[in-house]
């Protein structure tokens, strides 16, 4: 049996694959993402890794410590790196009096520096800036919520870089070096898993370190930080800015089944990698896709929808950033309406800002109002799956 589960992570990811190897029929077990700092939840407040990543992990096994065959961060953002950089943070001042309660076989990060290069890293300490507070120089450069969360997160990936340079974990075995995608590489054959990286792309990561070195070249200050804090922005250069291009994306295949694990990738990047790198045209057609982005239609264009079609959508968010929109829930259901899928939702209480108005001129307010005129409007065998308010997650399962 193949599991993933989307834990409830707030407006964040934070997800556990759990399968058997096929030879030991161990359970080999994934920690993808620990999610966002803590925010109050019915009143109370709620802390990802404390109060829910660690106890289902309790749950699955008795086993101390708890073996995680392989952590991941998917990249440098608060909603995704928070839980993990505070588990790290735990596990590198752990002592014989006060052991660890889990631990990593690998793990799989790249970090900041990894990604813009040492050369770049060391012409921006040589402009007066430290790469941990970048975040309040820059916020003077930009208004956007997304390129913000990155920059502020830099701190935090260089905190976990430093534990798993600690903990023995910082080579990114068995690759030994960035992980990237390049074509011609082979799957990477992983305790009875093949994952094939997709992003981020090698050739787009030297664009963005030869961007980041002409931006160094700026003859002022203030145009040095401008024009680095424009590399941050999203939709400025799609292939050219550290939030698109510093998402691991990868295809899981797992005894017959794929599952795409995406991050915050952006979606129209993915579909033009996926034929830049010359992979199948079968394999696109997954079994489970976790949604890019949380479901932002920023993220999740409809030639990403088209590229990719799954038999299990995951949509890890809750309402925040009004993530997900209400036009990419529509736009799943309406190019896929006439077959059989399901999509997965960590939590029903989705409301919008601004109510969204459906192609059918309907307005819906919030998430399950949606669905259920999404059902009237593309009657189909499709459904959606929303976690159980007394449950951690919401689990998809491959037989």
């Amino acid at each position: 049996m193949i599991v993933l589960e989307a834990l409830n992570a707030l407006y964040g990811d934070c997800l556990l694959l759990r399968y058997s190897d096929g030879q030991s029929k161990r359970e080999v077990i994934w920690v993808i993402d620990g999610g966002p700092r803590s925010e109050k939840v019915d009143g109370k407040p709620l802390v990802v890794w404390k109060d829910v990543l660690l106890p289902r992990l309790r749950e699955i096994t008795d086993k101390r410590p708890i073996p995680i065959d392989l952590g991941m961060v998917s990249h440098i953002d608060d909603d995704h790196i928070n839980g993990i950089q505070k588990i790290t943070n735990i596990l590198a001042a752990a002592s014989p009096g006060n052991p660890a309660e889990l631990k990593f076989a690998r793990f799989w990060f790249n970090s900041f520096e990894a990604i813009i290069g040492k050369p770049a890293v060391q012409g921006l300490e040589a402009s007066g800036l430290q790469p941990q507070s970048l975040g309040p120089v820059f916020k003077l450069h930009i208004d956007d919520h997304e390129a913000e969360a990155v920059i502020e997160s830099v701190g935090q990936g260089i905190s976990l870089a430093a534990d798993l340079g600690k903990l023995h974990l910082n080579s990114n075995k068995p690759l030994n070096g960035l992980i990237s995608a390049a074509k011609g590489h082979e799957a990477i054959p992983l305790d009875g898993a093949e994952v094939t990286i997709i992003g981020p792309r090698k050739d787009r990561l030297d664009a963005l370190r030869e961007e980041w070195m002409k931006a160094l070249q700026k003859t002022s200050k203030e145009a040095r930080e401008a024009a680095i804090a424009s590399l941050f922005l999203p939709d400025s250069k799609l292939d050219k800015s550290v939030p698109n291009l510093s998402s691991l994306a990868m295809l899981v295949k797992i005894r017959g089944k794929r599952i795409l694990l995406t991050g915050d990738a952006q979606g129209k990047d993915l579909a033009e990698a996926w034929d830049e790198l010359g992979l199948s045209e079968a394999d696109a057609a997954v079994d489970i896709l976790k949604m890019p982005h949380h479901g932002s239609s920023r993220n999740n264009p409809e030639v990403f929808l088209r590229k990719f079609p799954a038999k299990n959508y995951v949509i890890s968010a809750n309402g925040k950033y009004d993530n997900p929109d209400g036009q990419v829930v529509e736009a799943i259901v309406k190019l896929n309406k006439d077959r059989d899928f399901k999509i997965h939702f960590t939590n029903r209480g989705v409301r919008w800002e601004k109510p969204y108005q459906t192609e059918s001129g309907k307005t819906v307010a919030d998430l399950s109002a949606l669905i259920d005129q999404l059902h009237e409007d593309y009657t189909g065998p499709w459904i959606a799956v929303f976690r159980e308010p007394q449950s951690a997650f919401v689990a998809v399962t491959l037989e």
